[in-house]
């Protein structure tokens, strides 16, 4: 999931660092992440971490980057975690839609009458993870685990297959448990008692809606559509302009005619999609603070701000700066 990038980049602003371009270094385009939809290649996504580590010199910096995390980030994941009625329903939840996350490690779950143990192990034939990606990966599941029951709760154990960093004490303190590296799995063992305490802030509706929304998308992913893909084509060509639907065809390697019935046969078509799309991330980007309207419309494909007010007030009843004061209100 795309999205795992915005701790990173938190992470890197914290150390004084430009995430634009140390994204663009390994390749990878910031403007992508706007695009909930947008999925990062593992080559890039372990380019990433490994000239993070290099950049800021901290080979622990997959674990600040964890400590950056919002259940936001996780989409709807994130939020049914924090409505399960225990730690242990969350963790299960994790291991459940693995596959929105990443499908380049698998997670399953062991368990006795005292301990849980959730084993994390690459299913990619790139090989093993780079160490700031083992950091990561498992930090991120602590994290969520604290966000739900607080920073007390620290597993028992924790094995890592990275090789033993030249100072250890940054994953101790951040695990608050033992740590062995070098190990031949990755492991996180919790005390059965510590994860199954019913939390206050359960609520199984609330978590069955995400639970749903979660299975929604990782149908969709599992099975890609041509929405889907257009959509894509869209959102990366978008700030030269909005593209024609014989350029999407171009870049789909698919003809004109093709795309056009395979699109009418999903029930949409390529003007509808280029509105809605343009119309949510122009939601997306008026929600965010840092920026401007003007800015928002030549992101958008809009040659002018005003042409660009007039096409959201025509969407959505508003002009932008009414939508923004309205969601600021709330």
């Amino acid at each position: 999931m795309g999205a795992v990038i915005l701790p990173v980049a938190a992470a890197l602003r914290l150390r004084g660092e430009d995430p634009i371009s140390l994204l663009a270094d390994v390749g990878i385009d910031a403007a992508k992440v706007a695009n909930p939809e947008w999925r990062i290649a593992e080559a890039d996504w372990r380019r990433l971490l490994q000239h993070c580590v290099e950049v800021t010199g901290e080979e622990d910096f997959g674990l600040l980057a964890a400590r950056q995390l919002q259940p936001q980030v996780l989409r709807s994941l994130g939020l049914a975690w924090l409505a399960s009625d225990t730690v242990y329903d969350g963790l299960r939840r994790m291991i459940r839609f693995n596959q929105l996350l990443t499908t380049a490690s698998r997670l399953h779950l062991e368990e006795d009458d005292t301990t849980v143990r959730v084993f994390s192990e690459a299913t990619t034939e790139l090989g093993a993870a780079v160490p700031a990606e083992v950091d990561y990966g498992l930090a991120v599941i602590v994290r969520m685990c604290r966000l739900t029951l607080g920073e007390y709760l620290a597993p028992v154990t924790v094995q890592m297959t990275r090789p033993a960093p030249l100072e250890p004490h940054p994953w101790e303190y951040q695990f608050a448990a033992p740590v062995s590296f070098d190990q031949p799995v990755n492991c996180l063992c919790w005390s059965r008692g510590d994860i199954e305490e019913p939390l206050v802030t359960g609520d199984p509706e609330l978590a069955r809606v995400n639970d749903e929304q979660s299975q929604a998308y990782l149908d969709g992913f599992l099975s890609p559509s041509t929405s889907r893909e257009v959509v894509g084509k869209i959102i990366e060509r978008l700030p030269d302009g909005p593209p024609s639907q014989r350029q999407i065809a171009d870049a789909l390697h698919v003809s004109n005619r093709t795309l056009q019935r395979k699109l009418k046969e999903e029930g949409t078509s390529f003007m509808d999609l280029l509105q809605d799309t343009r119309l949510q991330l122009a939601q997306k980007y008026l929600r965010s603070p840092g920026r401007s309207v003007v800015e928002t419309a030549y992101l958008l494909g809009f040659s002018e701000p005003s042409t660009f007010s007039r096409a959201f007030k025509r969407w959505t009843g508003q002009a932008p700066a009414d939508y923004r004061e309205d969601v600021a209100s709330r």
